[in-house]
């Protein structure tokens, strides 16, 4: 078949494939198809021809010879010249949170979390090292002694060495109880990903079995309060947090309060987890406690509790939002271990750069399109596919959420070769 019959197919069609990899793709083939009627496709998922995490994508043009001779002659109107680019999906970080609180160490039903957990954050760290920047931390802390303790491992890929070294030795706290300052390592966590130098989204996966406290055994309300206010500042930031609940036969944490987590750290709706008490009450409870004053002088303000708006810390709604609460079962090694991966996995970046080859006109974005599990994306700046700049595209809204389910692991891009502005 003549070039000129090739090039008549104007289109770029190439599928990117992420099968558990989170925010990586598998690399497809730049090999075009000279079938009859057919545009040049991209290989599935493990298809050969490029590197983890990259997309090829390629005009059918890649025999053209402007030297001369019959493969030379291009169709009417011109056509695409051959090139190759990489559609590479930005890595994102996720920094695990582990509560090493007294509680994780006890037995609950003759089940010791501790110890389950940390074989199944390691499994599955060891898993998709290659594919996300893992770092690691705990919450732990002393009555009375040390707190927080507190001593990362900050974010890379194949960390998996760096984090099972300071993981697998550590047990429980020696000395006095452990508590779960959770505030008080909320900060150094976010010192560490603000530092990071990863471009890809930002996640905190907590997880944890007990309520928080100040390093003290006061009132529960306080610290909750400062961890949703905490949590959705963090969201803002763009620093999202994922909540895995355990049980616990010690101090366990109510379902009130890791559903306020999980929603201010998905940046939902928060509704008050504080079973009876109003955010007046929790006002008046809090305002002689040390930790909770702390926290407003770091918003740069002072509570008053005949002030609405002044009563909390946290932002609470009538109703609150809907995000996951993650609840593994330590009984159930395995499980709890696909669990985790499962969650993790599902967190795929949801921007796409384009290689330094090419660029987009960004006047014709409506001859494009991207579809999901071949289901068309809509173009929108708010709910859909985007153009952030000529390089790179992004998902927004429901486009982003659709995107990072795990069961959904092919994604599509669709440019005609009047779109593609070769550099």
């Amino acid at each position: 078949m003549s070039a000129k019959a090739r090039l008549k197919e104007r289109h770029i069609g190439a599928l990117l494939g992420l099968g558990l990899a989170l925010g990586s793709a598998a690399a497809c083939s730049a090999g075009g198809s000279n079938a009859a009627g057919g545009g040049i496709r991209g290989g599935g998922a493990g298809a050969g021809g490029g590197s983890a995490g990259s997309l090829i994508l390629s005009s059918g043009a890649s025999n053209f010879n402007p030297s001369g001779g019959d493969d030379s002659v291009p169709p009417d109107g011109g056509g695409c010249q051959h090139f190759d680019v990489s559609f590479v999906p930005k890595i994102p970080t996720v920094f695990i949170l582990v509560d090493r609180s007294g509680s994780m160490f006890s037995p609950n039903n003759g089940v010791v979390s501790w110890p389950v957990l940390k074989t199944g954050v390691l499994d599955v760290v060891k898993q998709l090292q290659a594919q996300i920047r893992f770092g690691f931390g705990t919450v732990a802390g002393q009555m009375g002694g040390t707190c927080p303790v507190f001593e990362p491992v900050a974010p890379a890929l194949s960390n998996y060495d760096a984090i099972s070294a300071a993981y697998l030795p550590m047990d429980r706290l020696p000395g006095g109880p452990g508590e779960t300052p959770v505030i008080e390592t909320l900060p150094l966590v976010a010192d560490v990903l603000t530092k990071d130098t990863g471009q890809g989204d930002k996640y905190i996966l907590f997880v944890t079995d007990g309520e928080p406290d100040f390093c003290d055994n006061g009132e529960a309300a306080c610290p909750v309060d400062t961890v949703v206010e905490r949590l959705q500042k963090l969201s803002t930031q763009g620093i999202n947090t994922v909540v895995f609940g355990l049980p616990s036969g010690e101090s366990p944490i109510s379902t009130g309060t890791l559903q306020a987590f999980a929603n201010a750290g998905a940046g939902q709706p928060v509704a008050l987890p504080f079973s009876t008490k109003t955010a007046q009450d929790v006002c008046y409870a809090c305002q002689g406690v040390t930790g909770w004053k702390a926290e407003w002088a770091t918003v740069g303000g002072t509570p008053d509790c005949q002030t609405p708006m002044k009563q909390v810390l946290g932002t609470y709604s009538p109703t609150g939002g809907n995000a996951t609460v993650y609840h593994p079962d330590p009984a159930d090694q395995a499980a709890l271990t696909a669990q985790i991966a499962s969650v993790v996995s599902g967190i795929k970046s949801c921007t796409f750069d384009l290689g330094g080859k090419i660029s987009v006109n960004l006047g014709l974005l409506s001859e494009a399109g991207v579809s999901i599990e071949g289901q068309a994306v809509p173009l929108s700046m708010t709910d859909g596919w985007r153009m952030n700049t000529d390089t790179q595209l992004e998902l927004v809204g429901s486009a982003c959420s659709t995107w990072r389910k795990p069961e959904n692991t092919h994604i599509a891009f669709d440019f005609p070769c009047d779109i593609i502005v070769p550099k």
